[in-house]
Formats: structure tokens, sequence, C-alpha cells
């Protein structure tokens, strides 16, 4: 009988945490994360601007089935504002999550327990943030959040 399949956010967080990689979960499982209903495939996350780190998301991030992160270089994300990294997990990594970095983000950010598996991502507020682009889809997340922000200081 095979294993369970690792759901992909866990399997992320897993190879990142063990490389000691800097990051922060967005998107749509940060959403998730705040209780709003959302399906996504695909793992977001931010990450903090430096090589070291950048190797450590690569290393990481190259342990996935089909190793497609292993061709990446920290240029790469210099370069770019969202690698994607389609691999057995799709992952998106940004320095920046619209206007929002790591930096920004790191002091106000929340951390998860979930199957042994630490999850650190964006707070409800740093979310709206990074959310606050041009795409219809984040307006209306944003809307969404902001009622649950409302609700949460009830």
């Amino acid at each position: 009988m095979a294993a369970p399949e690792q759901d992909p956010l866990l399997k992320v967080c897993t190879l990142l945490n063990r490389h000691g990689a800097r990051y922060l979960v967005v998107g749509g499982h940060a959403l998730i994360l705040h209780g709003m209903v959302r399906t996504t495939a695909d793992v977001d996350i931010l990450v903090e601007e430096s090589d070291e780190n950048y190797r450590s998301v690569i290393a990481a991030l190259s342990e996935l089935e089909d190793r497609a992160a292993a061709e990446l270089v920290p240029c790469d994300f210099v370069d770019n504002m969202v690698v994607k990294i389609a691999d057995e997990v799709e992952v998106d990594i940004s320095r920046r999550a619209w206007k929002l970095s790591y930096a920004d983000a790191i002091p106000n950010a929340l951390d998860v327990m979930i199957d042994g598996v630490r999850v650190p991502y964006v707070s409800l507020g740093d979310l709206i943030k990074s959310k606050e682009t041009y795409r219809e889809k984040d307006r209306l997340d944003v809307e969404q959040l902001r009622r649950l922000m409302g609700d949460n200081e009830r």
C-alpha cells in the first residue's frame, strides 16, 4: 500500500524548514490559514532577499520530484519578481507580494503547526497589503479579508 500523499503546502514547508529558508506563505494558502474558503493548487511564498536565502530555497525545492528548482541560481530571484517552479508541487516564489516584502511582513508574521510541520505565514493586515493589486480576484479577496478583520476586532 502506497503512503498517503503529503499536502502540497506541508511538503513545501517541510523542505524549506529543513534547509533553514526564511519565507512566509502568502496567496491562496495564506487565505485558507486565515479562515477563508479557497481552493488552490500552487504554493505561494514570499522570501527574504539575500543570496544565502535564495540558495537555501533552491536547495530545498530541488528535493521535489522533478528537481526543477536545481536549474535556478540566486540571480533568477533578483531578475524576476516571481519565479515559478513547476514540479510535483507548483511553487511561486516572490521577493515581493505586490508591495509587501519579507522584511516588511516578518515583524507581524504568524505560524502554525500542522501535522508536525511549522507553517509561517503573513498576518491578516499584511495579507491585505499583498492583495491590493489591480486584479479583480484580489479586490474580492481584500473585501472578504477586511470583513474578516472587522469580525476579529469585535
